[in-house]
């Protein structure tokens, strides 16, 4: 039962950390919430963290809204009011970061060269690769794709592909997709008119392999699920062109 605990602990202490909170922020966090509301001595001696670092530590914390203080009996103690704070903390983030990423561009734009090529690796390139199918391109524009995998969700991450979907059909961005029969197609196949997709299905046989193209404004990008997510984005109208051409006329055939 102990080992359990200190695995939850140590998931809960990493999660802290991905949120932004620093090693000690995080110590401290879980001490208190670990002890209900405790002194500055309680959480040095539960932490290990020296008092003078912990008083340093916790007026941040508190401006954050992350830890909450009381006066009883003339001593000060500190607590957690509502973990879900840390979702807010974390949104708030994220705003300040949406009304700024124009700011970004701008100075990414004085750039005098854009890479043309992009490569991608792991699951987070994966990501990366698949939500820059949805930053560059409008509402009304349309993916074409086709994918060759049989067992789509053995190697895709389903609850990524759903994440995708959804915010796809957000954005009103359809997608035309040419698919070997599996359950996926079946399913997109089934909820097609709701999330924007036009479909065909071929034998698989006629389409046996292991990668997938997405065909996106004035790029294409190549993805190899089975060699560690490799992916590259190619930035070249000539090139986009031709491929569009060459899926027109996989589509018109089957």
């Amino acid at each position: 039962m102990l080992f359990i605990i200190v695995d939850i602990m140590d998931n809960l202490h990493l999660i802290l950390i991905k949120l932004g909170l620093s090693e000690k922020d995080a110590d401290i966090y879980l001490a208190i919430l670990e002890l209900g509301e405790a002194s500055v001595i309680e959480i040095a001696k539960k932490t290990k963290i020296k008092r003078t670092t912990i008083y340093n530590l916790l007026p941040t914390m508190i401006e954050n809204g992350l830890v909450k203080s009381s006066i009883k009996k003339k001593r000060r103690f500190f607590f957690i009011d509502n973990p879900s704070n840390l979702k807010l903390n974390l949104e708030e983030k994220l705003d300040s970061f949406n009304k700024t990423i124009n700011e970004f561009k701008a100075i990414q734009n004085v750039l005098p060269y854009k890479p043309k090529i992009t490569f991608y690796e792991g699951e987070g390139g994966m990501k990366e690769l698949y939500q820059d199918t949805l930053d560059s391109l409008n509402s009304g524009d349309t993916i074409l794709s086709y994918t060759g995998l049989i067992d789509f969700y053995k190697v895709f991450p389903k609850d990524f592909a759903q994440y995708y979907i959804q915010q796809r059909v957000k954005k009103k961005i359809r997608i035309r997709i040419i698919t070997p029969l599996s359950s996926a197609a079946d399913e997109w196949k089934k909820n097609s008119e709701k999330e924007l997709r036009e479909i065909k299905i071929v034998n698989n046989s006629d389409f046996n392999f292991n990668a997938d193209t997405e065909i996106y404004g004035n790029k294409i990008a190549l993805i190899s699920y089975k060699e560690n997510f490799m992916g590259v984005i190619i930035e070249s109208k000539e090139i986009n062109q031709m491929q569009r051409m060459a899926f027109e006329i996989m589509w018109k055939a089957i």
